[in-house]
């Protein structure tokens, strides 16, 4: 601050020979108290002030005396290039009140008032306090401040925060009262300094500075200034860890056989191993600071720097040499500061030799993994899904797009539809299709058995427990499918467990006290109505919304006879490899036999039925003949002939049907599974025969 920034330009100048009267005019007209007088080129020669008129009107002359008899001719003059601090340090600014502002020539060009002094330093005073009290509050170095008699006058927030004393408590009292080791008082007793001294406070170590505050030759007070040195050996620590890290970085890459080179975002070299420098041909360390175009040929790494897009896998000319290289931006806080480039192949030739042993292994690898699939993954794709009748081909259609998601999958039908076969071919069509088709038929074993096949064991568990423990199937289907079949016959306590895996995805296995997470896709299948079984109570209602989230209605053959033909090609291939007689088809009369059978085993009846004709044709038949086929579908061929009222189709069918049932179960005893397989069909196929004809056989 300058004394122009701080003067007024408003300045009213008088000569010497103007009179006291006019003098006082002038002043009471501008509003003034005081004014500089001037000689006849301007420049001043002295002062008057309200002061030296009222002295003036003692004398008996007032009127005849001039500006000249009564002015003040030594004048406090101040340039104004004047600093206010060199201002201050003038003792006679205390003499006068008002101080004339002169030019290198001594003509007046403004004035500043004792006033105007005395305001401006009071407000600069007090922003200093202020400016230094929030420096104080900022830093974060504890400050304490006492006077002369020890006592505290200043005590910042991070002397509370790092003592956990609040300054409310502190300011007015003694130091050592306060901190009994502080050493403020021997400080203010010698008057010397204490620097760099370590001290307890509490449980916290600090390192402080103490100096004795001296004015006028004389002790005003002592300031002590002190930091947590857990935060220096913190920060230490962490330098020490840097410089660690660091080092080791340039051990690993000065290790790697391969080159390695790193350039600023200006394409300077900042480091290269040695494998790079000796492929050069180079002293790797003398050239970090040159740039990258004059030591690598053709090399790419400071437009990568100035770009920031990697360049991976390129082959550059150096030397002799095609080699394979990788340049990659390096980026701090989005912005680009450099790149690193790595030589990953000396020579072409090396690369093309790796690739055809990693396309040697590729090819292992698909082969291998496709082998695990056969044995531990699905066997059919919806390719293998055999039938081309408007149900079937929707069917297909709902199975693919199933297959795109993990959600549950609920497929119905009667027993021998295919349901198994959907199943197989929706987890070969999912994003699973390499991990494990795992599957438990519910209806083949007891409920105790059933547990501990769901969800394993732990050692203990039970009597004969393995050692060890054993994994259940839904953990071994983890990252694949987990197919139920013939859910409908699991029990209510299995069922509420069931929805556990379902809801949580997770198990815990029999005899375990911690749980499992499982990545699993559930798929469960039935022949039951399980919205009767709910009905009954049979069945939980909130597993079956749980379940069928997706469900597939697979319908009986009786209702897609279209794809008989399909069926039999299908099946015949499959039966010529399993009996070893190759044959060709079915003979038109039989296939109009096979059309007109109802087909309550479905597909798996059908199978059997071209199975056992396999088996009963002679070796040089070729396709299957009405005679090759059981009785059962012979007789309704015949009935359908019978034109003599006495029956409708309908009523022969169900007479042939109940006299087979007759005959199968004379045959064997009674025995009702040995019966159902004597007649070619399903062993449940043949007791909803029995239940639908009221059937009732006692064994002999």
């Amino acid at each position: 601050m300058r004394v122009r920034d701080l003067m007024s330009t408003r300045v009213v100048t008088v000569t010497p020979g103007m009179t006291l009267q006019q003098t006082a005019r002038i002043f009471d007209s501008v509003g003034i108290d005081g004014a500089p007088v001037v000689d006849a080129n301007g420049k001043l020669i002295g002062l008057v002030t309200k002061s030296h008129l009222i002295k003036a009107l003692a004398a008996d002359n007032f009127y005849n005396l001039r500006v000249g008899d009564v002015m003040t001719p030594d004048v406090f003059t101040l340039q104004e290039n004047t600093t206010i601090q060199e201002l201050q340090q003038n003792n006679r600014i205390f003499r006068y009140g008002r101080f004339p502002v002169v030019d290198g020539e001594n003509r007046p060009i403004g004035f500043i008032t004792r006033t105007d002094l005395v305001k401006y330093l009071s407000e600069r005073s007090l922003f200093l306090a202020d400016e230094m009290q929030a420096v104080l509050n900022s830093v974060c170095n504890g400050v304490i401040v006492t006077n002369a008699d020890g006592i505290v006058t200043l005590f910042n927030p991070a002397a509370e925060y790092i003592t956990g004393l609040s300054s409310e408590d502190v300011i007015g009292r003694f130091a050592d009262d306060v901190i009994p080791n502080s050493g403020l008082q021997r400080v203010l007793k010698t008057g010397v300094a204490e620097l760099n001294q370590k001290q307890h406070i509490g449980n916290c170590e600090i390192i402080t500075n103490r100096t004795p505050i001296v004015k006028d030759n004389k002790i005003k007070g002592a300031v002590a200034i002190f930091q947590d040195i857990t935060q220096l050996q913190a920060i230490a620590a962490e330098l020490e860890y840097v410089k660690n890290l660091k080092s080791t970085l340039e051990s690993a890459i000065e290790s790697m056989f391969e080159g390695f080179v790193a350039v600023d975002k200006n394409g300077y070299i900042t480091m290269m191993n040695q494998a790079y420098g000796e492929f050069l041909g180079v002293d790797a360390k003398e050239v970090i600071g040159r740039h990258v175009t004059e030591v690598i040929e053709n090399t790419r790494m400071h437009i990568v720097a100035q770009t920031g897009k990697p360049e991976i896998g390129e082959v550059q000319r150096i030397g002799k040499h095609a080699v394979v290289v990788t340049r990659k931006p390096i980026i701090q806080d989005g912005e680009v500061v450099g790149a690193v480039g790595k030589i990953l192949f000396k020579d072409v030739k090396d690369f093309k030799m790796l690739a055809r042993k990693l396309n040697s292994l590729q090819s292992e690898l698909e082969y291998y993994k496709e082998e695990l699939r056969k044995v531990h993954g699905g066997k059919y794709t919806i390719e293998s899904i055999v039938g081309q009748s408007e149900k079937m081909e929707w069917l297909k259609t709902i199975a693919a797009k199933a297959a795109k998601g993990n959600s549950t999958v609920l497929i119905l039908g009667e027993s021998g539809t295919g349901k198994e076969l959907f199943a197989h071919a929706i987890h070969n069509a999912s994003a699973r299709r390499h991990g494990p088709f795992i599957k438990v038929n519910c209806a083949a074993l007891p409920e105790s058995l059933l547990e501990s096949e769901l969800f394993g064991y732990d050692e203990g568990a039970f009597t004969g427990a393995r050692k060890g423990g054993k994994p259940g199937k839904i953990e071994l289907a983890n990252g694949g499918t987990f197919f139920l079949d013939e859910i409908g016959d699991m029990t209510l306590a299995m069922q509420a467990k069931l929805l556990r895996v379902l809801q949580e995805r997770e198990i815990e296995r029999v005899g375990g006290t911690k749980t499992n997470k499982v990545d699993v896709r559930i798929i469960a299948a039935t022949n039951r109505d399980l919205e009767k079984m709910i009905e009954r109570g049979e069945f939980r209602q909130d597993l079956y919304y749980r379940l069928n989230i997706i469900s597939l209605h697979i319908p009986p053959l009786r209702e897609r006879k279209e794809d008989i033909p399909l069926l039999c090609t299908a099946l015949l291939k499959k039966i010529n490899v399993q009996v070893q007689h190759w044959v060709d088809g079915v003979s038109p009369e039989a296939m109009e036999l096979l059309l007109a059978y109802d087909w309550p085993g479905n597909v798996r009846e059908l199978e059997n039925v071209l199975e056992r004709a396999v088996n009963l044709m002679e070796e040089d038949e070729r396709q299957i003949l009405p005679e090759h086929l059981p009785p059962a579908l012979k007789k309704i061929h015949k009935a359908k002939d019978l034109d003599d009222g006495l029956k409708d189709l309908a009523g022969i069918l169900c007479d042939t049907e109940k006299q087979a049932i007759y005959k199968a179960l004379e045959a064997t005893g009674g025995n009702k599974s040995k019966a159902a397989k004597l007649l070619g069909i399903h062993r449940s196929g043949f007791y909803q025969k029995l239940h639908k004809y009221n059937i009732t056989f006692a064994k002999k």
